[in-house]
This record gives C-alpha cells, sequence and structure tokens, in this order.
C-alpha cells in the first residue's frame, strides 16, 4: 500500500469513529427506573389490617365498601357482600405502592396519565379513601392509569395523586379499583346449565304456563308443551333456551327483600335438575324491571349425590334469602316469557 491510499483510508476511519461518537451522543439518554422506597400513602402499609372502609368515586358512581362480620360489605346495598379477595389485593397494593417520579402538577395534562378528577367528562380516574373503624382517614389519593411494562417482567407501575395534591406520581405496583358497584358485588345467584334441566315451568300470574323438558341429561332434544294447535316456534332453540333460563344467572342490582312489594300472584319458574335440585323464582315487574326472590330444595335427590345436592340448595337459599335481585333484561324476559311471545304469527285465512 502506498503512502497516500494508508493516508486516505486512515482519514475514512477517522471520519467513520466521528461519525459514530455524534449518533451516539445525539441519542436521547436511557432512564433506568429502580423501584423507589418511599410510600406512596404513609402510613397505610402499618395500618392496613385496620381498614374498615373504602370510599370510592368514579366517573360512574359513587359508593362505600365496609367492614362486615369477618367479610365485606356494599354500605349502600344493606352491606351485601362484596368479593373479599378484591377489597383485600386493593389494600394490599394500594400499601405496597412506591413513589418513582414526580409528574405533572398542571390540570390540563392530567388527561394523558388519566389522573384527572373522575367528574370530568369521560375520566377514567378513581378517587378513593381508606378509614378506620371510627370513620378516620388512613390514606386518600386518586388512583389513574396502569404502567403494566414499567419494569418489563418485574411489574409495572400506576400514575397517581395523593389526597388532595395537584402534584402527580409514577409509583411502583400495580392497582386497580372498580368504578362500579357491581365491579365489587358478588354478583352470582346460580348457575345451572340447561343440558342438567330435567324440567322448567314458567308460570304467568294468571295461571298460564309453559313446560320445556327433557328425557336425559344432555339429550339435546327438549320437548316444549304449550304450543296452541296449529302454531310453531319462531326459533328452534326457543326450547333450549327457556331451559337454560339458570345458566350462569347474575344480578343487575339488589335489595333488601321488604323494599320491593310483591303482587298476590307474581309470576313464577321452577327448575328441576336429573340430580333432584329445584330452584323457585317468583318474579314482579317494578318500571319494566323483573325483580325475582329465589329459593331451592333438594326434595327429589336420591342416592350418592343427595348429600351434595342438599347442600347446594342450601347454600343458594342462604346466599337468596332476605334480598331481591334486579335481572338483568334478556335474563328477566326470559324467566317470565309467554307463549305468544316465542310463537310465529299465525296465518291468515
Amino acid at each position: 500500500m502506498n503512502p497516500r491510499s494508508f493516508l486516505t483510508l486512515a482519514g475514512l476511519t477517522v471520519l467513520a469513529v466521528i461519525a459514530a461518537v455524534l449518533v451516539v451522543v445525539g441519542q436521547p439518554a436511557l432512564t433506568t427506573l429502580t423501584k423507589g422506597e418511599e410510600s406512596a400513602f404513609e402510613g397505610l402499609a402499618e395500618r392496613v389490617n385496620e381498614a374498615a372502609e373504602l370510599a370510592v368515586r368514579s366517573n360512574e358512581a359513587t359508593f362505600s365498601i365496609v367492614r362486615s362480620g369477618d367479610g365485606w360489605g356494599m354500605k349502600d346495598r344493606a352491606k351485601y357482600p362484596v368479593h373479599f379477595d378484591k377489597v383485600k389485593t386493593a389494600l394490599v397494593a394500594l400499601s405496597e405502592l412506591k413513589l418513582l417520579e414526580a409528574k405533572t402538577s398542571d390540570p390540563a395534562r392530567y388527561k394523558r396519565l388519566e389522573v384527572e378528577e373522575p367528574d370530568a367528562e369521560e375520566a377514567q380516574s378513581v378517587r378513593f379513601e381508606v378509614k378506620d373503624a371510627a370513620g378516620e382517614p388512613i390514606a386518600s389519593g386518586l388512583v389513574g392509569r396502569l404502567n403494566p411494562n414499567l419494569f418489563g417482567d418485574g411489574g409495572g407501575g400506576t400514575y397517581l395523586r395523593r389526597g388532595e395534591e395537584e402534584q402527580s406520581w409514577l409509583t411502583a405496583g400495580e392497582v386497580t379499583l372498580g368504578k362500579t358497584r357491581n365491579d365489587w358485588l358478588v354478583r352470582d345467584i346460580v348457575d345451572i346449565a340447561a343440558e342438567q334441566v330435567r324440567r322448567a315451568v314458567i308460570r304467568q300470574p294468571g295461571g298460564a304456563e309453559i313446560v320445556v323438558s327433557q328425557e336425559k341429561p344432555d339429550s339435546g332434544e327438549y320437548k316444549l308443551d304449550g304450543i296452541p294447535e296449529g302454531r310453531k316456534l319462531k326459533d328452534s332453540s326457543e326450547a333450549k333456551n327457556l331451559a337454560g333460563g339458570l345458566w350462569r344467572l347474575t344480578f343487575e342490582d339488589v335489595k333488601p327483600a321488604a323494599e320491593v312489594p310483591f303482587p298476590e300472584k307474581p309470576h313464577v319458574s321452577v327448575y328441576e335438575t336429573f340430580d333432584g335440585l329445584k330452584i323457585h323464582i317468583e318474579m314482579t315487574m317494578v318500571d319494566d324491571v323483573v325483580w325475582g326472590r329465589f329459593s331451592a330444595t333438594a326434595g327429589d335427590a336420591s342416592g350418592d349425590k343427595a348429600d351434595e345436592v342438599g347442600k347446594k340448595a342450601e347454600e343458594i337459599t342462604a346466599r337468596a334469602k332476605g334480598w331481591v335481585y334486579e335481572l338483568s333484561a334478556g335474563e328477566g324476559e326470559r324467566l317470565t316469557t309467554r307463549i305468544e311471545d316465542i310463537l310465529e304469527e299465525p296465518k291468515k285465512s
């Protein structure tokens, strides 16, 4: 290699190195977050077992969850049970949040972090307050957007504001607070698949009945009595739909039984399973909404499963005793179906 070629190559190498340095220098510095040490809500971790009330306010609802015996209940729903695990998880998660970075204190920029006040239009935030048995506050604040990939596989973070402060924070740890009562309430009433139903009777206050039955479990062949001569179902699946009226049945709202008056002759549905369980539902309409009261017996249960069926009947009755449930529009309609509702229009002569 001649001297001139060598100098040319050396010059190109120097230029390449300079260019690489400039590229690196021009890149934004990587921010590495370490999980903080300062608690987001001072004192909550030490007093979390003293918590007796969790007040929640969102864009959708305002309510309080309170200790009730060994569990927790919805305060303005006569302390109807809520999911204990959800309350426990929320309180512990709040107590374990650690401050990482101070974020905006400008209300105009809250929306990006979802830390605006809950009454703001389309707000996603949840304001909370944890109180002790005397009603004294232990911790309060506003929970905003989650950042689930903050630490990769090591966990996520939560944006929040403490108390009534304008300053927002990014914290280590994730916490989700249900925005509506139904996010917390134990909404299950009963769960019986159509394949388990031996016979179902849907009775109108005037006495008219629809009877659906099958001869053996999982037969897939449902017989529907009460169809007038010359008429037929709108849909061949209607019989199975009626037999499945108690499948994954949940409520929309709940009230003490004394708060919902029932007529002398309500709508009635009775479902019997092949193992002897019988569910009895009485229903009434209030402002076009169906409210139902439930009970269960195991009078026809026999054999090896008699005890199991008996316990199931007791559980359903104990859970529903003293309460009436608002059913969803679809479920309420199904359990109060009239024969005309599921038949094709008669042919004109």
